[in-house]
């Protein structure tokens, strides 16, 4: 299985590695900095050998696949160096790490028994919940944004750990939430929160995306 240093460290930006197979376009390795797709995050980007990666996932055993643009360049055995695309790693690394730190300030604003989360999702750009909550949360977006921003001022650490297969993030002493993402180490680098926009997407469900400075 592939070693995921970007669970050691979601700040390490280049590595290098050894090509254990090559499957049509795509390059297993035998330790990767890049991210595949999963849990709403999506993949990271950047180059390998120079040679640019346009999608990583992982397949059903835990291995992580890179598909190049150029396959034919690699080949079993080599060893490579690999270098992430870090603006946007950071990007979301930000948002992600933004949604957990909604998730509590929806607690203490909408409390913690009203409201479910139905979807969830981001880009480099913003992150996205769907929500079930029985009022128009538009009512609560001022207070909202200024607990949110309040707390990133006052900065705190994110903890990631271990426990059996599950891995678990927590802020500060706010409430535990398994999450296979990348985060930051304090929330403080997320950055204020910009924008917050609120839409119906159907029936006791409500989209709510967030911006940041």
């Amino acid at each position: 299985m592939t070693k995921k240093l970007y669970y050691e460290d979601s700040y390490l930006k280049e590595a290098t590695a050894k090509i254990l197979k090559v499957k049509d376009n795509a390059l297993l390795l035998d330790q990767t900095i890049f991210y595949p797709t999963g849990g709403g995050q999506p993949h990271d980007t950047g180059n390998i050998n120079d040679v640019k990666v346009i999608d990583v996932y992982k397949d059903e055993e835990g291995n992580i696949w890179h598909v190049v643009e150029e396959p034919n360049l690699f080949n079993v055995g080599d060893k490579v160096e690999l270098k992430l695309n870090w603006e946007r790693r950071y990007k979301l690394m930000r948002i992600h790490t933004a949604l957990h730190l909604l998730d509590h300030v929806f607690n203490e604003v909408l409390g913690k028994e009203n409201w479910q989360i139905h979807g969830s999702g981001m880009n480099p750009e913003k992150g996205r919940y769907d929500v079930r909550y029985p009022e128009n949360i538009n009512q609560y977006k001022e207070k909202i944004i200024e607990l949110f921003n309040h707390y990133v001022d006052e900065g705190g650490e994110v903890k990631t750990w271990w426990e059996g297969e599950k891995r678990l993030t927590q802020i500060r002493d706010f409430e535990i939430l398994p999450c296979g993402g990348t985060h930051v180490r304090d929330i403080k680098e997320i950055g204020h929160l910009r924008k917050l926009k609120r839409s119906s997407i159907g029936k006791g469900v409500q989209r709510v995306e967030i911006w940041l400075e």
